[in-house]
């Protein structure tokens, strides 16, 4: 069984992109076709890749340039990458793959992910995670988005996702996703999630948790499963996702540990610890590190030294 697994990066992650792979690997038996949704990565760290990748023989690697689909129409909005919209053209990629997988680069897994790849999607448009255990983006979209909304209790994570590509490339929603996103794009908080969830609000499958655990809400999930439960998530989980603190830039972060195992055994080693010795991370402007303010339609946002405010306009 051949695995389709899709990420999107750019050079400044790279390194993070090379350890996501090489835990997918590590875990899994299945074959796997890795699929980069290419923002700039330069051929040094491509090679630095499969370098670090060259104690495998069960994946293979395409990379597609994205700056065909002009990404630069798209809001830019704080931390966000421009690239995270990369995924919206996914079923124009690979038009003819009935099913695929797609995984944030903030990401290890720790499982086999041929796990995840197995759900049946029940024929709706992809599989996710609830992000019930902190309802604030959910809450954000019914407030400022959509009035209507009324999908706050399953509001889902769109950084681990198991899309039905068919139904994608049959309903063409890459267009849906694009023209919404330009429709609201002063109103967007998590932009590209915000939009998945409007136009999936009622076609998607909520599936457990294990799939995409986020360390980082650690004591928020307590207040939907029992604390035995998350202490065995915590332990158990097959992929865990670095929403809150990153292990690069904190490595006192809650499971930081399994990342540093896999980012030890990468080329891409001595960067990764230099970036922790430093404590910062790349930033296209070195002032974006002390200051960085965005405007939106009822909100600015503005970031000084790492703490996020958001204040009404």
């Amino acid at each position: 069984m051949n695995i389709p697994v899709f990420l999107a990066s750019d050079e400044n992650y790279a390194p993070f992109l090379c350890t996501t792979m090489y835990s997918i690997l590590e875990n899994t038996k299945s074959n796997i076709d890795f699929y980069i949704l290419d923002g700039g990565i330069k051929d040094e760290s491509k090679k630095l890749i499969e370098k670090s990748l060259r104690e495998f023989n069960n994946y293979s690697i395409k990379y597609f340039n994205m700056e065909i689909f002009n990404l630069e129409r798209f809001p830019n909005i704080r931390h966000y990458s421009l690239n995270a919209f990369s995924r919206y053209f996914i079923p124009r990629l690979v038009p003819n793959i009935e099913k695929v997988i797609y995984i944030d680069v903030d990401v290890i897994v720790n499982g086999d992910i041929a796990e995840l790849y197995n759900i049946d999607i029940e024929n709706k448009a992809l599989a996710a995670v609830p992000e019930n255990f902190c309802k604030t983006n959910g809450e954000y979209v019914k407030e400022h988005i959509k009035p209507d909304f009324a999908n706050i209790e399953n509001y889902f994570n769109t950084g681990v996702m198991l899309l039905n590509n068919k139904q994608f490339v049959e309903k063409d929603y890459s267009t849906k996703l694009i023209d919404m996103t330009i429709k609201y794009f002063d109103k967007l908080s998590c932009p590209d999630q915000d939009i998945f969830n409007i136009i999936f609000e009622h076609n998607h499958k909520l599936i457990d948790y294990k799939f995409n655990y986020m360390p980082g809400f650690y004591e928020s999930y307590k207040k939907v499963i029992n604390k035995n439960d998350v202490e065995y998530l915590d332990n158990n989980a097959i992929v865990y996702h670095y929403t809150v603190g990153k292990p690069w830039k904190n490595d006192k972060v809650r499971k930081s540990d399994l990342f540093w195992k896999i980012a030890v055994k990468t080329c891409f080693s001595n960067k990764i610890k230099e970036l922790i010795k430093n404590n910062c991370f790349y930033y296209e402007h070195w002032y974006e590190k002390i200051f960085s303010i965005f405007y939106a339609k009822n909100y600015i946002f503005i970031t000084i030294c790492g703490i996020k405010i958001r204040l009404k306009r």
